[in-house]
């Protein structure tokens, strides 16, 4: 057992490290909230990735991103978070996708993986998001995704058997108010004034204002829900892993955290 590991193992035992050894875990996007979450789960032990992402280091990052630092402006992300990843454990495994994520090679970057996580920025990849449902379903994959939003996060899971994203977010907006960048049911359960903030910066700028606590603890939250659901079946995880209908937001500034079925009569639980 590699040293890395030796404070990890009391908590998850032989068992669980052997179950985090072997699924194949495909990455689209190495951000504020995907580089955190994939170098979360190397440090948990999970050894085998696929990696997609063509962004480079640029001054805006240093932020909010793990891997953002002086020394790693205009180098290739893709290339920082590999070097990361193999100083933590020379024995993890990486297929590496520098192209980024695209229609023309989504389905070799899914194929054989157990688990998809997928952090393409909002604005992006269209087509790639357009394309993912089928192949959830025909790969058997489930899909698992985050987003910063101020001091805090919102996970959004997919079961390849269950509600897939469209769905999920046509559904959402029809039981929400207003017109802010998110939906009210979302955006009600963070700080009101940050939300705000969030929406006006959106709509002068185009960008979405972000915090290194909120890119932190999404990241943290992501890999969370990735490793329950790895670790289904051993004594660690005795609940069901939230897929959509349900939703979960965490909001630090606040101290709340809550799981939402968008599909109960009371959007409260």
């Amino acid at each position: 057992m590699q040293g890395f590991l030796d404070r990890t193992l009391p908590i998850l035992g032989k068992e669980g490290i052997d179950a985090l050894s072997t699924p194949l875990i495909a990455f689209a996007g190495l951000g504020g909230v995907g580089g955190g979450a994939f170098l979360n789960l190397v440090r948990c032990g999970v050894k085998r990735f696929r990696l997609s992402e063509n962004g480079i280091f640029d001054p805006p990052d240093m932020n909010r991103q793990a891997a953002a630092f002086a020394s790693t402006m205009d180098k290739p992300k893709i290339e920082v978070y590999e070097q990361l990843a193999r100083e933590i454990n020379p024995d993890v495994e990486l297929e590496l996708f520098p192209e980024g994520t695209l229609a023309s090679n989504l389905e070799r970057f899914l194929d054989g993986c157990d688990v998809y996580v997928g952090v393409i920025d909002v604005e992006k990849g269209a087509d790639v998001k357009a394309m993912t449902p089928e192949l959830l379903k025909r790969f058997n994959i489930p899909l698992f995704t985050a987003g910063a939003l101020g001091f805090g996060a919102l996970l959004v899971a997919h079961h390849p058997k269950g509600m897939m994203p469209d769905e999920f977010w046509g559904l959402l907006k029809e039981k929400s108010d207003g017109g802010g960048l998110f939906p009210s049911l979302i955006s009600d359960r963070f700080e009101p004034t940050v939300a705000k903030r969030i929406d006006l910066c959106a709509k002068e700028t185009g960008k979405i204002a972000t915090t290194s606590i909120g890119g932190a603890v999404s990241g943290a939250f992501l890999a969370a829900e990735v490793l329950a659901y790895l670790l289904q079946g051993t004594e660690l995880v005795n609940r069901d892993i939230i897929f959509a209908p349900k939703f979960a937001t965490i909001d630090l500034l606040r101290a709340t955290m809550e799981v939402v079925d968008i599909t109960a009569d009371s959007d409260r639980s």
